[in-house]
């Protein structure tokens, strides 16, 4: 008997030790994005001296989406746990996936006072001159409710125009718009920054329209999460959330600029002087603490929902909002810069 005592006691001593090893793993978080430097995901966490617990409570798994609506799909299959949604995209998570997300931090904001608001140009020599003269044409977007598509379309009904039978738009990844419309297979796209400023200058290229001339300022995207995930986990994404918001500062510090603009390129495989719009006036707003605008969500939700695109529209606060992780992070870092 003392024999048997001894090895159930050892065995207890061995399960706890496995249930605490297990218990100190860090939490592994998948995020989804698809637009570098926009979303700037693979980037930040590359931060290392604004990274305080990365690896000890958290790990992150970046994965790159064409779009923020075929992100709902892997939501829903839970192969990720954080999107980085547009408006649309989350209502249509909500009302069709039934999804329980929250809106937990800033990713980019449209057409912020000093600074850029995506814009769709075409050739100068194209002969398109305003928005009505698309009828006919083939318009470029990343991927149907994305938040550039959600642009073109509102642009298209307040001249008008239906996509359906005035033109033709069609799905192109961000990195396949510039070449396609150089091709002559569309008319009108978007161009990312800063080559639009480029081609601008140069006269080939002008601006038709951008997203601040028809929805006014938004929350362009924002990081969503599943509610189970948040709760589950609550201490580890403080700490993600914590070390994220630290990250983007970093990037953002001047003293950091030369070595923060060497990691984007790195991870967007661009060269550094393709990058000088980041993070400057040429470039989205980020909130300093990725406190989300959900007025801005809000706004655009409705735009799309008159649109006839949705069909059902979300009231977003306060069921879909958790701002806890920002508003720690940013008491933290105050605290403790």
């Amino acid at each position: 008997m003392p024999t048997l005592a001894r090895r159930l006691a050892a065995a207890l001593v061995a399960l706890a030790a496995l249930a605490t090893a297990a218990a100190a793993e860090p939490v592994k978080i998948r995020i989804g994005w698809s637009s570098m430097p926009a979303h700037m995901i693979p980037a930040l966490y590359r931060a290392q001296g604004a990274l305080r617990h990365m690896g000890r409570t958290y790990t992150v798994e970046p994965v790159n989406f064409q779009a923020s609506t075929p992100q709902i799909t892997a939501m829903a299959a839970k192969q990720i746990d954080i999107a980085a949604f547009s408006p649309t995209a989350l209502v249509l998570g909500v009302t069709n996936a039934r999804l329980d997300i929250k809106v937990v931090a800033d990713t980019l904001q449209d057409g912020k006072a000093g600074h850029y608001s995506q814009t769709f140009y075409v050739r100068t020599d194209s002969g398109i001159d305003s928005v009505p003269d698309l009828k006919g044409k083939r318009v470029g977007t990343n991927a149907v409710g994305s938040a550039s598509d959600t642009t073109l379309r509102a642009m298209l009904r307040k001249h008008n125009l239906d996509p359906r039978r005035d033109l033709q738009i069609i799905e192109v990844s961000f990195a396949n718009q510039l070449p396609m419309i150089e091709d002559g297979k569309i008319d009108a796209t978007t161009i990312p920054m800063p080559m639009a400023h480029e081609l601008v200058k140069s006269g080939k290229y002008k601006p038709l329209f951008s997203a601040v001339d028809v929805i006014g300022s938004t929350q362009f995207t924002f990081l969503a999460a599943r509610a189970e995930f948040l709760e589950q986990n609550r201490a580890a994404v403080m700490d993600f959330f914590e070390d994220t918001v630290r990250a983007m500062r970093w990037f953002y510090d001047p003293k950091n600029r030369e070595e923060g603009l060497k990691i984007v390129a790195e991870v967007s495989k661009r060269p550094v002087g393709s990058l000088y719009h980041l993070f400057t006036s040429m470039d989205y707003f980020r909130d300093p603490y990725l406190i989300p605008d959900v007025a801005g969500i809000q706004r655009a939700i409705d735009v799309t929902h008159e649109l006839g695109f949705l069909q059902r529209r979300i009231d977003v606060a306060p069921a879909y909002v958790d701002l806890s992780f920002v508003e720690e992070a940013r008491r933290r870092i105050q605290a403790n810069p």
